[in-house]
């Protein structure tokens, strides 16, 4: 099942089913002439990462880890569906993330989350 993992460096969130959630978007680019008149292609960069993501947690303590996260402004840990691990992430307080409980006679928990961090 595909899953995301958030983590403090103590505790875990695993967001389960979370769909492919986003191309990797092209980097941005300035065209500028040289000294020399020639042209060449510059890569911006510094430029903020937003990746939203979308799934279902499993357990209160998983929420309540998830919230704690959010209150704190932690910097997280974001172990991706490939396993590729990277760090630095923050949960985006803006838009609000949304934490509800699954309809019907579900356990699981729906989220829906924006995190960002600098380059």
């Amino acid at each position: 099942m595909p899953s995301v993992l958030l983590s403090d460096g103590a505790r875990v969130v695993t967001v389960e089913e979370v769909q492919e959630h986003r191309p990797k978007p092209a980097p941005q680019m300035a065209v500028l002439p040289s000294v020399t008149g020639e042209l060449i292609i510059y890569e911006k960069v510094g430029r903020l990462c937003e990746v939203p993501i979308a799934g279902r947690l499993k357990t209160k303590d998983e929420v309540t880890f998830l919230e704690d996260f959010i209150a704190d402004a932690m910097e997280l840990s974001v172990t991706e569906r490939d396993g590729t691990i990277t760090s630095g992430w923050r949960i985006k307080t803006d838009p609000q993330p949304n934490i509800h409980r699954k309809d019907g006679d579900s356990a699981d928990w729906m989220i829906t989350i924006t995190l960002w961090r600098l380059p």
